[in-house]
């Protein structure tokens, strides 16, 4: 039986898409042409043979010569019928295919994820078309990640590849909790710990997201528009809190946070698009068997038709939330605390200039 994908190579992970939802792994430090090759190779071996239709996602800023070799390394890995998307209309597909946008509305789609920030401007005109000039941010989540573990490293006067692990862990627990306490080892070997607080948090990280919402203004201005109808978040980066309430206080319009794998799934959605339908089946008249004791006689037949109907589930809905109004999680403590590094100080050193 035919089924279709939607791959979104993202710098952290692989999602991938068909009609039994949506995973997500870590990518392999290889071209992205192998590693297109390789997940197709799973999952023919998984369903027994290959996708009939195969869409990925791929940045907008890509030029043309870049889409154009990359076209070239897949047909030459045997992948010469990949459709290739650009990721935020992607997303926006997946978002429309729920909220069914009405003709001429307006998305942004923030897309914060871990080497940067692109932001696109996209009206509904019978299709997701682009309005105004997008525009790359060179901050991401990695950098974040930098400027927490700087952050932290200067408070204590201390330094380990564990402990920069933990801050990352302490990054992405502090969009529910008010504080994180992460553990680490003294100079002198003595287990000690130190707290970070959200206010705290983003206090070290608003610069960096004052000149994401920066762009945004620009973009949506260069759109003419006074204000989109809805901004949709998308990437890791994208879920800290202080990213949404940046962006409502300043543009004042309903921001929506899309479940993971959303340009995946507009991928997949893409790629279903394009499947044909099935058509009419040849028919065919049989005439009865001929008696030699009667007279030749031909009785009139009836043709059949055989029509199919492709019908596609999508399960799951669409879990996007205003996330200015995310509710907190409620807990006992004030806090939480990792678990404690190994004794074990690696010689790794990250400084002030990283």
């Amino acid at each position: 039986m035919s089924y279709q994908v939607g791959l979104d190579l993202g710098s952290a992970g692989t999602t991938v898409a068909t009609g039994g939802g949506v995973t997500t792994g870590s990518r392999r430090q290889q071209a992205a042409a192998r590693e297109v090759a390789r997940l197709l190779d799973d999952l023919a071996h998984r369903h027994g043979e290959p996708p009939s239709r195969v869409a990925m996602t791929h940045p907008l800023c890509w030029p043309h010569e870049h889409l154009e070799q990359l076209r070239q390394d897949l047909v030459q890995a045997g992948r010469a019928d990949v459709l290739f998307v650009p990721a935020p209309h992607a997303a926006a597909i997946a978002f429309d295919a729920d909220a069914r946008m009405p003709e001429h509305s307006t998305v942004v789609v923030f897309d914060f994820g871990a080497t940067g920030c692109d932001i696109t401007v996209l009206r509904k005109q019978g299709v997701l078309l682009l309005a105004g000039q997008p525009e790359r941010v060179e901050v991401g989540g990695f950098d974040l990640d930098g400027l927490v573990a700087e952050h932290v490293i200067a408070k204590i006067g201390t330094h380990s590849r564990e402990l920069v692990r933990s801050c990352v862990e302490a990054k992405e627990l502090l969009g529910s909790y008010p504080e994180v306490r992460i553990p680490y080892l003294a100079t002198n070997g003595e287990m000690r710990e130190v707290r970070l607080s959200r206010l705290e948090f983003e206090s070290v990280i608003r610069p960096s997201v004052e000149l994401t919402v920066d762009a945004l203004e620009r973009v949506v201005a260069s759109a003419g528009l006074d204000r989109p109808d809805v901004v949709l978040l998308v990437g890791g980066s994208a879920r800290i809190p202080l990213v949404a309430r940046e962006i409502a206080e300043r543009l004042r319009v309903p921001v929506l946070r899309a479940p993971d794998g959303a340009a995946a799934t507009g991928a997949y959605l893409e790629a279903v698009q394009l499947e044909p339908e099935p058509g009419e089946q040849p028919t065919a008249e049989v005439p009865l068997p001929r008696k030699e004791e009667e007279p030749e006689r031909r009785l009139p037949t009836t043709s059949f038709v055989a029509a199919g109907l492709l019908v596609l589930v999508l399960g799951g809905g669409w879990f996007a939330h205003d996330a200015m109004n995310e509710p907190q999680v409620e807990m006992e403590n004030t806090s939480v605390q990792l678990e404690p590094p190994g004794l074990a100080e690696l010689p790794s050193v990250i400084g002030p200039g990283r």
